[in-house]
This record gives structure tokens, sequence and C-alpha cells, in this order.
């Protein structure tokens, strides 16, 4: 089973997915900062991020160059 299923915010996860044409997984690990972020996924962080739902400590930003 996908390690969001059993979060709170799955469906969050599962409708930005589908926002952002991305995986529901990549969305959870982004918000919980199990991978790192790039420059395309800063439209994903900011939805998280106006849900309240980003649990990153995320002081600095990578970049793809």
């Amino acid at each position: 089973m996908a390690i969001y299923f059993h979060s709170k915010n799955r469906w969050t996860y599962i409708w930005l997915a589908i926002k952002h044409h991305t995986t529901p997984t990549h969305v959870y690990n982004l918000a919980h900062d199990k991978e790192e972020m790039h420059q395309k996924d800063m439209p994903i962080m900011r939805d998280l991020k106006q849900r309240g739902i980003i649990h990153k400590k995320h002081h600095h930003h990578h970049h793809d160059q």
C-alpha cells in the first residue's frame, strides 16, 4: 500500500497529484521532506502551504540548473 494512503491528507495528495500531473507519493514526499525539491515542484509546494500541509523545515531551496 502507498505510504500516503493512511494520511488524513490522502485525498489532498491525490487531488494535487492530478492537478500537477504527478503522483500522490511524490506530493506526499515533498510535504514530508522525503524528496529533494526542484524548481518544477514550486507550484505543488505553494498548494501544500496554502492548505497548511507542509511538514518540512525547508529553509533552503534546491534548483534545477
